[in-house]
């Protein structure tokens, strides 16, 4: 009994954690399919065009980043998949040897309880038993007598009410296994078609990386022009970032002028409690954007063309919806809204020590100095016509310090 009660908490156990485990891969899951369905929009939008080109390019290496991160998703669902098909397998034998021992012990009862009615039967049932008593010698035999026919006549009772326990308790356990083996056909099916989407995704893994290959050759042969276009871009990523120290210095500034005046040395009680709390939420703040892939990541990158050519990101370039909403992360202050020339309009907001940036921006819905709250509304993103997608650019800064919003943002990359 103790045994059984063991086993019975362990494939209730696994099971909990198995629906976890299963919940988050379906999350993740949704997460990379989105992913690659707005980089497929993206594609589809600008493979025309030359000028477009390296956006192109970088939109397909992106795709084929999520396309393999969805056949690695694929893999460990096949694995726990297989992991279920094989517990299934197991309480399918399992099933099947609590049947055999109910059968074993159902014969044993048909045949003892057999054996009692044809006793019984011999001594001419229930119409002799009166007789039997009434033909005893004295009082203590006909007593003895009447005990032993309760006992025979309980003894048929038990013996049919257990017979017809162990029928039922057996029809239960067949049916079961039969619910099981049908579970079990399911999840063969299930496991079929997984994989079967594995390797669609890794053809178009294969037919990507070729196209990508094509390309590169292609961008080569115009090496001016692009090399001309990423200094451009590089020059324009220098000027925010220029603006934004300097908008932060001003802050900087500020907070101290003010400690000064009320006699503190460091920053006011409220944004240290915010300082505290921002930093209390790394990788736990919100995207800024409901939707949206990750193309440019944060730090000096070379160029997947011109190798001799290198880029630094002071943030992070997230391709997203047209007119999508943009969402301050985190509780704190509109520092500044300025113009970025050819890029839209950019926000700053002060979270203590902290600031994050959101740049290219169409409309702002918030002023400067006006109080913001986590996930509340702060504009909606550009549409950059000329380039055919919505891009926005996310910065968080430490101070005067650039931080990577990966270490920060949940799931970011």
């Amino acid at each position: 009994m103790k045994k059984f009660k063991l086993f019975l908490f362990l494939v209730v156990a696994s099971k909990i954690v198995f629906a976890q485990s299963k919940d988050d891969l379906k999350k993740e899951k949704k997460k990379i399919e989105n992913e690659i369905k707005i980089t497929n929009g993206l594609l589809e939008k600008t493979k025309q065009n030359k000028l477009k080109s390296l956006n192109y390019l970088n939109a397909l290496s992106t795709q084929i980043e999520k396309e393999e991160s969805l056949v690695k998703m694929l893999n460990i669902e096949i694995k726990l998949k297989e992991r279920k098909i094989k517990n299934i397998n197991k309480t399918i034998l399992e099933s099947k040897d609590v049947i055999s021992n109910k059968e074993a012990e159902l014969e044993m009862l048909m045949e003892n309880y057999s054996k009692i009615i044809f006793s019984y039967s011999k001594n001419k049932g229930l119409k002799d038993q009166l007789m039997f008593i009434i033909s005893s010698d004295d009082f203590n035999q006909a007593y003895k007598r009447l005990l032993y026919v309760k006992q025979y006549t309980t003894q048929r009772k038990n013996y049919s009410i257990q017979i017809s326990k162990e029928q039922n308790e057996l029809k239960q356990e067949i049916n079961k296994l039969e619910v099981i083996k049908k579970e079990l056909e399911e999840n063969t099916i299930q496991k079929k078609t997984l994989y079967e989407n594995k390797y669609e995704n890794l053809n178009k893994i294969s037919d990507k990386k070729t196209e990508k290959e094509q390309l590169i050759s292609k961008l080569v042969k115009s090496e001016k022009y692009f090399k001309k276009e990423l200094k451009e871009k590089q020059k324009k990523a220098n000027e925010l970032d220029e603006k934004i120290r300097k908008i932060i210095e001003e802050e900087i500034k500020k907070a101290r002028e003010l400690a000064e005046k009320a006699n503190k040395l460091n920053l006011s009680p409220a944004a240290l409690e915010l300082t505290k709390k921002f930093a209390e939420n790394k990788r736990k703040l919100p995207w800024p954007v409901e939707t949206g892939v990750v193309i440019q990541k944060f730090g000096n990158k070379k160029h997947q063309i011109f190798s001799e050519v290198q880029t630094f990101n002071n943030g992070v370039d997230i391709v997203t919806e047209k007119k999508a909403k943009v969402n301050a992360i985190f509780d704190g202050k509109i520092s500044r809204i300025f113009v970025v020339k050819g890029e839209g309009k950019a926000v700053l907001i002060s979270h203590g020590k902290f600031y994050t940036v959101y740049s290219g921006l169409q409309d702002v819905v918030v002023e400067t100095g006006e109080e913001v709250l986590t996930r509340e509304k702060i504009g909606e993103v550009r549409y950059n016509e000329k380039e055919q997608r919505s891009l926005l650019h996310f910065e968080i800064w430490k101070g005067y310090d650039k931080v990577d919003p990966g270490d920060w943002i949940y799931k970011l990359y």
